[in-house]
């Protein structure tokens, strides 16, 4: 008997656990047209489906999560540089309220992420995770989980055009040199500069030393960018940088012409 009655209780539970949501369908289908976004490389389907009240966790390190305008900008990034994309080998399952472990019209999808570097010509494959929630049949929230800036990584050039600018900082400095750095005449600009890929900055305290490494579509465009900063620049922050640097504008040296760069 005891056994009888576990045994119908667990049907019953099973039961309740199965119940399927009305929505899934619906939301499922906007999920997917999510999907196309990337696929067809067509924004207007991404703006069609997620509502401007988005939250969502971003694939990239370090950005964690983002509203509707970073959102789309990250959307607009891997639609501007990637294609051949296909969201290969969906597994999609309806969401559950952890609460009742119910169904509640949110979607989940597993697959393989693959496609192509327009700059570079190199494939990616990548398996990724991703969940949606839903609300007044658009996307409300949603989280991207793959490693995306090993991806991007992955597909960049087999040669980069590294540049590593050393900063030598008067003692006591650090912080008022951080902070021009840091302002929006600082290296933002650098960043957006025409040719600039990305780049990062640290500084070492036992040497004084900042360093600054650039990664630039050609060393000729990151000589155009230095010849501006140091000539043209209305913000004249080069200028105002070297009052803190030892030895003045010499203080300033960048490492060009770089060559052997590997990915390791």
């Amino acid at each position: 008997m005891k056994k009888l009655i576990f045994v119908i209780s667990v049907l019953f539970i099973y039961g309740c656990n199965n119940v399927s949501n009305p929505q899934y369908e619906a939301n499922k289908a906007l999920a997917e047209k999510w999907v196309k976004t990337f696929e067809d490389g067509n924004i207007d389907l991404w703006k069609e489906v997620v509502s401007e009240e988005l939250l969502d966790v971003a694939p990239m390190y370090g950005m964690g999560q983002v509203d509707y305008a970073t959102s789309l900008q990250v959307a607009e990034f891997y639609i501007n540089n990637y294609t051949n994309v296909k969201f290969n080998d969906p597994v999609w399952l309806p969401g559950i309220d952890t609460a009742t472990m119910s169904p509640d019209g949110s979607v989940r999808a597993y697959g393989v992420w693959t496609g192509d570097s327009k700059s570079t010509g190199r494939s990616f494959r990548i398996t990724s995770y991703h969940n949606f929630d839903f609300k007044d049949g658009k996307i409300v929230s949603t989280g991207e989980y793959f490693d995306a800036t090993g991806m991007v990584n992955a597909v960049g050039p087999v040669d980069r055009n590294v540049v590593v600018a050393t900063l030598n900082v008067k003692k006591g400095s650090y912080d008022k040199v951080k902070e021009m750095l840091d302002s929006e005449n600082g290296l933002t600009v650098t960043r957006n500069y025409d040719g600039c890929t990305h780049l990062e900055a640290f500084f070492n305290e036992e040497t004084g030393k900042y360093f600054i490494i650039e990664y630039w579509e050609s060393f000729e465009k990151y000589q155009k960018y230095l010849d501006w900063r140091l000539n043209d620049d209305p913000s004249r922050i080069a200028q105002e940088l070297s009052k803190y640097l030892v030895g003045g504008s010499n203080g300033l040296v960048p490492h060009t012409n770089n060559i052997g760069y590997k990915f390791y």
